[in-house]
């Protein structure tokens, strides 16, 4: 096996920020379970922290004061841009950039009927558990700066943002650890990819390469900075090897389709 080298990843800063610094003091506290989850990621050995990802400027739409910060509840792919610019420039291209767009599709138009009873605010319980939870919803701001209940908390992967940009990192890279080791997951990729209008999970989970994954999972050695099949692991494909993660002969991208993609909706 070569020498283990990292992949290319945030360098981060010299020192925790006062903000962050700030935020920290009363989270740890507050709300222990993100603190500790932040603790064990990459941000944290980077200082990253909380100001650096939830930092908002007063013109912004969703923008809030909170504890002498002005802050955003929602980080979306354009903040991550400002570290992640290529990986966001890569699923901006991509089909899960867009699949928040299904929302004015006769699809969604003809779920909503279906499934009906339409609470008072005009959106179906079913739509926002079921449709808006994979695909995204279209975040609404109240005026007093705080998130319409209706349309958010959402991680959807096409998520439409107050700033304007589509979709959600946190859909597959979930906060706040923000884990390599727990995207390259297929049930990462299967909590959305399943049921009988999208079956991928479970043709995967059947097929040779599913059954091959559960039976060598510990081979697999997902917690790998670069995550070289062949190299570093050679017991199973994944959801990420063949759509994503990099090989020999290609980088890591985040453009889901850009390798082998399949439609199978309607024209």
């Amino acid at each position: 096996m070569s020498e283990e080298k990292p992949v290319e990843i945030l360098s981060g800063f010299e020192n925790l920020s006062r903000e962050s610094a700030t935020c920290m003091s009363c989270h740890r506290e507050k709300t222990p379970g993100i603190y500790d989850q932040w603790g064990h990621s990459k941000h944290f050995g980077a200082n990253v922290g909380c100001y650096e990802c939830h930092k908002a400027e007063k013109s912004d739409k969703d923008a809030i004061m909170h504890k002498d910060f002005v802050i955003s509840v929602i980080v979306s792919p354009k903040d991550c841009a400002q570290c992640h610019e290529k990986e966001v420039a890569q699923f901006d291209r991509s089909h899960h950039a867009t699949a928040g767009d299904i929302l004015g599709s006769l699809d969604n138009v003809l779920a909503e009927v279906v499934e009906g009873a339409p609470t008072l605010s005009g959106t179906s319980p079913i739509t926002a558990m079921g449709c808006g939870a994979c695909h995204g919803s279209i975040v609404r701001v109240n005026s007093d700066g705080s998130l319409d209940k209706s349309s958010w908390p959402n991680t959807g992967i096409g998520r439409i943002n107050p700033d304007g940009s589509k979709g959600a990192c946190s859909a597959c890279h979930l906060r706040h650890n923000f884990s390599a080791s727990q995207a390259r997951e297929p049930n990462a990729c299967g909590r959305c990819h399943l049921g009988p209008d999208h079956p991928q999970k479970e043709i995967y989970e059947e097929s040779a390469h599913g059954i091959a994954f559960r039976a060598h999972k510990d081979e697999m050695n997902l917690d790998s900075s670069k995550w070289v099949v062949g190299e570093d692991y050679n017991a199973a494909p994944t959801c990420a090897t063949c759509h994503m993660s990099r090989t020999k002969d290609l980088p890591v991208t985040h453009d889901i389709g850009e390798r082998n993609a399949w439609n199978l909706r309607a024209p």
